[in-house]
């Protein structure tokens, strides 16, 4: 069970991580849009920031779940890639089918990665929601 446990963890920690490291990096490139981005017209400019957050949000939750069905795939909760990834995928945006199981002696990771997924969703609300908000108050200055 601890093992477990602190393998969630670190499991965890290492997709939130990526997945603040790229919010950083998004963030950085609108900073370097930002005279583009003040410019008028302003009507088009806030939909390309929006697509840009969704592409990047896309890409932190395809990291969580492949980092999480590696895992998986790899403590042979699972045998073959395909079932790990549909699992995690299932699991990780709390869908949680119950189609395909985790076994049993792995079923705390199973709601670690639902947990996960969970805290991934909040930061990529964040995300969006920081994001226009920069957005929109540099055009109204």
């Amino acid at each position: 069970m601890f093992h477990q446990l602190l393998l969630g963890a670190c499991v965890t920690f290492a997709s939130l991580m990526g997945a603040a490291v790229l919010w950083w990096y998004l963030k950085e490139i609108i900073e370097w849009m930002e005279p583009w981005l003040r410019r008028p017209p302003h009507l088009i400019k806030p939909v390309l920031v929006v697509m840009m957050v969704i592409v990047s949000a896309m890409a932190m939750l395809a990291l969580g779940v492949w980092l999480w069905a590696f895992v998986l795939e790899r403590s042979a909760a699972f045998s073959s890639l395909e079932e790990a990834v549909y699992f995690s995928l299932v699991a990780y945006t709390t869908l949680g089918l119950g189609d395909v199981v985790v076994p049993e002696q792995f079923r705390i990771l199973g709601g670690m990665i639902g947990a996960n997924g969970f805290l991934m969703f909040g930061l990529l609300t964040a995300t969006l929601t920081d994001s226009l908000r920069y957005v929109r108050g540099m055009q109204s200055d």
